[in-house]
C-alpha cells in the first residue's frame, strides 16, 4: 500500500472532489470532514481537483483545511477526476461531489467493509445519499420521489446476473451514486479512465458514473450498494433549479446508453437510447397527470424533454464523440 512520507502511515482512502467556481459549496464540504473527524484520519487523504481558472480563493480555503489542491485546465468534471486518480496515493478511492456534508468519521470503513466481505469479486460499491434538509417544498418532493438514494436495502449484482439473458439494459443505475462511491485503484487502471466524453462540462453533460459502472462489470467485476454509507446532499431549493436538473439527467440517462452502443455495440443500449427510455419516462408523466407519481407533471416534462434532447445532442455530437473514443484507445 501507498504510504505517507510526512508521518509513515499506510493511506487506504483517497476522497476525490472535483469542483468549479462552487467556493460556499466546498467550503461548507471540507469543514463537514473536519467536524466528523476524517481530516484528522492518517489513513486518508482528500484531494480537491479545481477546474476553473479562480484558483486563488480556492486555494486559500485547501490551505485552511490541509488537503491536497490539484489544478485541471481541460474543462469536464471527468477529466478533473482524473487528474485526482493518476495523483492519489490510496488504494481505494473514494469520489464524492462538492455540495454533499458528511457527518460520519467512519463512512469510509462502511465503504471498505463490503469489498472485506466479498473480497476479489467486488468491484464498485456506493452508499445511500439523502437530503441535508427539506424545509423548502422543492428539497421535499425530489426527496419523498428518493431523490439521490437508492433506497434503504442492501443490493448486490453478481456475474451470474449479469450473464442472464436480458432484453433491457443491465439495471446498474439501481445502484451507480456518482457522489458516493467507492472502486479499488486497480480496478481503475484496468478498465481505464473515466470517460471525459460524459460528465458535467463534457460532450454529453451526466452518465460518466453510470459508464464507468458499465465497464467494471464487463471486466468481470460484482457492484453493491449500501444504505449504512450515508452522507448528505445540498438538495435544488428553487423549482426551477430543479427541473434544470431532472433536464440534465435526462439528456444523459439518453445519451449515455447510446454511447454505450458505441462504444460496446450492446443492442439493448441502442433501443434504450432511442426509445426505451423516452417511453418510460412519458408512462411516468401519465401517471403524474392522475397523481400516482411523486413528481408534478411538469417537473416529469423536463425529465422527458431532457431523454429527447439527449438522443438528439448525442447524434449532433456523434462525430466529435467517436473521435474522442478512438483518441482515448
Amino acid at each position: 500500500m501507498a504510504k505517507d512520507m510526512k508521518n509513515n502511515k499506510k493511506v487506504i482512502f483517497s476522497i476525490l472532489v472535483a469542483t468549479k467556481d462552487r467556493l460556499s459549496d466546498i467550503d461548507s464540504f471540507l469543514g463537514s470532514l473536519k467536524n466528523c473527524g476524517i481530516l484528522k484520519r492518517q489513513d486518508t487523504e482528500v484531494i480537491v481537483i479545481n477546474n476553473s481558472f479562480k484558483y486563488n480563493e480556492l486555494s486559500h480555503i485547501c490551505k485552511r483545511f490541509e488537503v491536497t489542491l490539484l489544478y485541471e485546465p481541460h474543462g469536464g468534471k471527468s477529466n478533473a477526476l482524473n487528474k485526482g486518480i493518476k495523483f492519489c496515493r490510496g488504494d481505494f478511492l473514494i469520489f464524492t461531489d462538492d455540495d454533499v456534508v458528511i457527518r460520519d468519521c467512519n463512512w469510509p470503513d462502511k465503504l471498505i467493509a463490503n469489498f472485506k466481505e466479498k473480497k476479489e469479486r467486488l468491484g464498485y460499491v456506493s452508499g445511500n445519499v439523502k437530503a441535508i434538509n427539506t424545509k423548502f417544498e422543492t428539497q421535499a418532493m425530489w426527496e419523498n420521489k428518493g431523490g439521490l438514494s437508492k433506497g434503504e436495502n442492501y443490493r448486490y449484482y453478481s456475474i451470474s446476473y449479469f450473464r442472464k439473458l436480458r432484453f433491457t439494459p443491465w439495471p446498474i443505475n439501481r445502484i451507480a451514486v456518482g457522489a458516493n462511491c467507492m472502486i479499488p485503484k486497480f480496478i481503475l487502471e484496468k478498465v481505464g479512465d473515466i470517460s471525459p466524453v460524459l460528465g458535467p462540462g463534457g460532450l454529453i453533460p451526466h452518465g460518466e458514473s453510470l459508464e464507468v459502472v458499465y465497464r467494471i462489470i464487463r471486466s468481470g467485476y460484482e457492484i453493491a450498494y449500501d444504505p449504512k454509507a450515508v452522507i448528505y446532499h445540498n438538495h435544488p431549493i428553487s423549482p426551477l433549479d430543479l427541473k434544470r436538473k431532472l433536464y440534465i439527467y435526462g439528456i444523459g440517462n439518453s445519451a449515455y446508453q447510446l454511447f454505450i452502443f458505441m462504444t460496446f455495440k450492446d443492442i439493448r443500449s441502442l433501443y434504450w437510447g432511442l426509445l426505451g427510455h423516452h417511453l418510460y419516462v412519458f408512462l411516468n408523466f401519465l401517471k403524474s397527470l392522475i397523481y400516482l407519481y411523486p413528481m408534478p407533471p411538469s417537473y416529469v416534462l423536463h425529465s422527458l424533454a431532457g431523454s429527447l434532447a439527449g438522443t438528439f445532442l448525442f447524434f449532433k455530437n456523434y462525430t466529435l464523440i467517436r473521435e474522442r473514443i478512438y483518441a482515448k484507445n
